[in-house]
């Protein structure tokens, strides 16, 4: 069942890829560009004209350090990107899977009498448990978020497998825990927790949120000093890479940046006069037209961004650009800029967190021109289904899923909520919790196993 749900994931995602003419072909967040700067000449930044390097921390390293694997000749083909996406969706198939057969052992237990433990080896290996893994990795390889985010040279398809990895071990912790003794039994799985931790915080700085939730977690969890030393343990992994990638940042670029210099714009591009305008003219339902807001943003250093009047002025010509503006301050200036635009307009920036939380969970996509129509509801249909699914799930086994094994789920919808509260949000920022999804989705046809089987 395993090698049939990676395969059947392979096929639809290696179809999706061979049928799509301008799969990774637009480089948007310059992941490739990093990456080829990185392979030759083993600095993490941008190539200019004239073949000088320069350093930056606009992006995180790990997505443009495994581009970078693929380019033995600097260059990085189709087949080498389409190679590592296709590699992480069987990863992600794998741990969904598996992750699923767990879940639902343990959803099937919860009717028995017996010992937690004893009930769980006493359900056969191969039962409901697998058919419904194959049945979420396979609702994980077609979802439309995902599937479409395969195709593009961008994070999703890695944050998707780091997540559920994390998903998976904490759902094991318990089990495997009271199967096995010794030392090596009570750190394995806090330092393979920490260390994907790490990872996809280096993936995207967001994760730092519910690596630090996780750590908190960890001790209410076991309520005991293995709780405390295993939290303890995530924790110094996390911070290794935090601290790694800020001491680079602080020793290249003269300034501690534990995350990116791509923040103040996220955070501006969801907090400024013209979304603002956009929502208190009850426009919402329809999709922004971020035109003039580009336009005035490209003109930054011509103005002052931190008062209105800059955003009410109609900016033509060509922008100026300084030369002399690190990255470091244009950042702080976006930041600025956002900051001072929430203090103009509490009432406003209220109401914005509810639209960017409507937003990131809306089972529907905009109605852009160039979106087909029926192709936008049927996303809709698929993800009103997943999500009816899951609540089924969440009251039918209301006191099993909240449980400790499932904090990893919970902890990661706080966090991409909380997060995308504020800063700028659309369906694609929910893209790596949707493996956990499917999961909690095929989780809803599953009944408790009686006490006297």
């Amino acid at each position: 069942m395993l090698l049939l749900a990676i395969g059947l994931t392979l096929s639809i995602r290696g179809l999706a890829t061979f049928l799509d003419p301008d799969a990774f072909a637009a480089d948007p967040d310059a992941y490739r560009v990093i990456a080829k700067t990185l392979r030759q000449s083993g600095v993490f930044g941008l190539t200019g004209a004239d073949g000088s390097t320069r350093p930056i921390a606009f992006r995180p390293p790990l997505y443009p350090w495994l581009l970078s694997i693929g380019m033995p000749g600097g260059q990085a083909s189709r087949l080498a990107v389409a190679t590592l996406h296709l590699v992480l969706a069987a990863l992600t198939s794998c741990f969904v899977f598996l992750a699923t057969r767990h879940y639902v052992v343990q959803l099937r237990a919860a009717g028995r009498t017996t010992d937690g433990l004893q009930a769980w080896r006493k359900l056969p290996a191969c039962d409901s448990g697998d058919r419904l893994g194959l049945a979420a990795a396979l609702l994980t390889a077609i979802d439309p978020i995902l599937l479409r985010q395969s195709v593009e040279v961008m994070t999703e398809t890695l944050a998707a497998t780091l997540t559920v990895a994390v998903i998976w071990m904490w759902s094991r912790w318990d089990a495997e825990d009271a199967t096995t003794t010794g030392q090596r039994a009570s750190i394995f799985f806090p330092l393979g927790i920490g260390s994907l931790l790490a990872l996809a915080y280096l993936c995207r700085p967001t994760f730092l949120v519910w690596a630090v939730l996780l750590v908190l977690a960890t001790p209410i969890r076991f309520r005991n000093r293995r709780g405390v030393r295993s939290a303890l343990l995530i924790a110094s992994i996390v911070a290794l890479a935090v601290g790694g990638w800020t001491w680079r940042n602080t020793r290249v670029l003269g300034h501690p940046i534990w995350a990116t210099t791509h923040g103040g714009y996220t955070l501006l591009l969801a907090n400024n006069e013209s979304f603002y305008r956009y929502l208190s003219e009850g426009q919402f339902g329809q999709a922004w037209d971020a035109t003039s807001f580009l336009n005035a943003y490209a003109h930054r250093y011509e103005g002052d961004p931190r008062e209105a009047a800059f955003w009410r002025r109609d900016w033509t010509g060509a922008p100026s650009y300084d030369a002399t503006v690190s990255e470091f301050d244009d950042d702080r200036l976006c930041y600025e800029s956002a900051v001072a635009t929430i203090t103009r307009h509490p009432s406003v920036f209220a109401w914005s967190v509810v639209v960017r939380v409507g937003r990131l969970w809306s089972p529907f996509p905009h109605a852009v021109a160039g979106r087909s129509t029926p192709a936008a509801l049927a996303v809709g249909v698929f993800y009103i289904a997943l999500y009816v699914a899951v609540i089924v799930t969440v009251v039918r086994h209301r006191r099993r899923v909240f449980a400790g094994r499932w904090w990893a789920i919970w902890l990661l919808a706080i966090t991409l909520t909380g997060v995308h509260a504020v800063y700028w949000s659309n369906l694609r920022m929910r893209a790596p919790i949707m493996p956990a999804i499917a999961i909690l989705a095929v989780c809803s046809v599953v009944g408790k196993q009686p006490a006297d089987d």
